[in-house]
């Protein structure tokens, strides 16, 4: 039983966070690179793409994110890293 409720808090959060993702809005936008370094930027969404099966953020900087290695979009973390709101500081 606790298993169904952690995939409904799981499919819930995924909703919450792609909600964020509004293609046009200037948001607050946490992710890592390539080399695990965390990056925090404020930055416009252009879109969101899939090539080969891969989600990307693509911002209006030309910067192409993969959406797997963001943290959050305004807020909204994602649930691929659910505990990391509690690490990150905004200094």
């Amino acid at each position: 039983m606790e298993t169904n409720l952690n995939y409904s808090n799981s499919l819930a959060d995924e909703v919450t966070f792609r909600t964020a993702i509004i293609p046009g809005k200037f948001v607050r936008l946490e992710y890592l690179t390539d080399l695990n370094e965390f990056i925090k930027t404020d930055v416009i969404i252009k879109q969101l793409v899939q090539e080969a099966g891969i989600e990307q953020l693509e911002l209006a900087t030309g910067e192409i994110i993969p959406l797997d290695r963001v943290i959050s979009v305004s807020g909204k973390l994602s649930p691929r890293y659910p505990g990391y709101g509690n690490y990150s500081c905004d200094c």
